[in-house]
């Protein structure tokens, strides 16, 4: 699941992009509620559902994480030779696509 960082989503839309029981997902945003990562907001249109929404500290620690996450498969990859990296890039549109048909 990618929730856009300005963006929000309602928590059966989180469940279903994760794979993940609605009630587990409400326990697992409750928590997060309590972290501070995540706001809940009422759905404007629809004032019976709640959406959620990553707060600034949300933001904050995916931004860093991202980036760490980052670093560390730079200097994973970084013993690759250039036709490593091609055949490693190809394999990975390839995986993709398949799995883009799959769903």
């Amino acid at each position: 699941m990618t929730m856009e960082e300005s963006g929000t989503l309602h928590v059966t839309q989180i469940s279903e992009r994760l794979r993940i029981p609605r009630p587990r997902m409400t326990q697992l945003i409750d928590r997060l509620v309590n972290l501070g990562m995540v706001k809940r907001q009422r759905n404007s249109r629809d004032r019976r559902t709640i959406n959620v929404m990553l707060s600034t500290k949300g933001k904050a620690f995916l931004k860093k994480h991202r980036n760490m996450i980052r670093d560390s498969i730079k200097m994973t990859l970084s013993c690759l030779s250039t036709e490593e990296l091609a055949d490693l890039s190809s394999s990975l549109r390839k995986l993709r696509d398949i799995f883009s048909r799959l769903q």
